[in-house]
């Protein structure tokens, strides 16, 4: 499936910040961005495997790297949108990388950018996985 290498795949996540993810002085605390770059990276992760499969299979996921880069802030309520994109590799290379931009839905500008990598491992063993199961790579070639 040559034709898939190098496409992207694209999510988009709504995300209105709750109290909870205020700081004293009343903007989006910095720990929340990494939080919602998580759920970017799960929206694309959970097409090609399940959480029961990741179980049966015993692998996990692990991140290997994290950035963000603060633009602007955000408050309490305000409207956010998460992109999350991945470009589809055309044999499993140990990891898959993501970039991320948190944009401010009424104002039309960034609040955050950032990238982020994750491994596949053995959960018993912490073990790096050389190659994915048949059924996994099969159904990541296939995600539009």
């Amino acid at each position: 499936m040559d034709n898939a290498k190098g496409r992207l795949i694209k999510r988009k996540l709504s995300i209105i910040p709750r109290l909870c993810d205020i700081d004293m002085v009343g903007v989006v605390y910095n720990v929340n961005h990494f939080k919602w770059f998580d759920e970017g990276r799960f929206a694309i992760i959970s097409e090609m495997i399940s959480l029961d499969e990741i179980v049966e299979t015993g692998m996990t996921f692990m991140i290997a790297e994290n950035h963000c880069k603060y633009e602007n802030y955000a408050t309490y309520g305000e409207p956010l949108i998460l992109y999350t994109t991945h470009r589809v590799q055309s044999a499993y290379q140990g990891r898959f990388d993501f970039t991320h931009s948190i944009i401010h839905e009424k104002k039309k500008t960034e609040i955050a950018s950032g990238s982020s990598s994750m491994v596949v491992v053995n959960y018993k063993t912490r073990q790096l996985l050389k190659e994915l199961p048949d059924f996994m790579w099969q159904r990541y070639l296939k995600m539009q």
